[in-house]
């Protein structure tokens, strides 16, 4: 179901290696098809932001680039 999979997914994983210090347990972060390394990132103000069908798409652009290890530089009222 692609609206499950749209949602950003953190799950817990005893057999990874940990993205900031490589020991043992670490939480994979899925979007769609993207994966990433939860590391511990700062998250911003998440509870100020509007979640609209525009912060959802660029969300899911943004998390499809950082798999493909891309970047992205989001500008307007969607970026600001």
């Amino acid at each position: 179901d692609f609206d499950w999979q749209a949602q950003l997914r953190y799950y817990w994983d005893d057999e990874g290696s940990s993205a900031q210090t490589g020991n043992p347990g670490t939480i994979p972060c899925r979007m769609i098809n993207a994966m990433i390394l939860y590391a511990y990132e700062y998250l911003g103000n998440g509870g100020r932001l509007v979640i609209t069908p525009l912060t959802d798409r660029c969300y899911r652009t943004l998390m499809g680039a950082i798999h493909l290890n891309l970047g992205g530089a989001p500008e307007g009222p969607a970026g600001t």
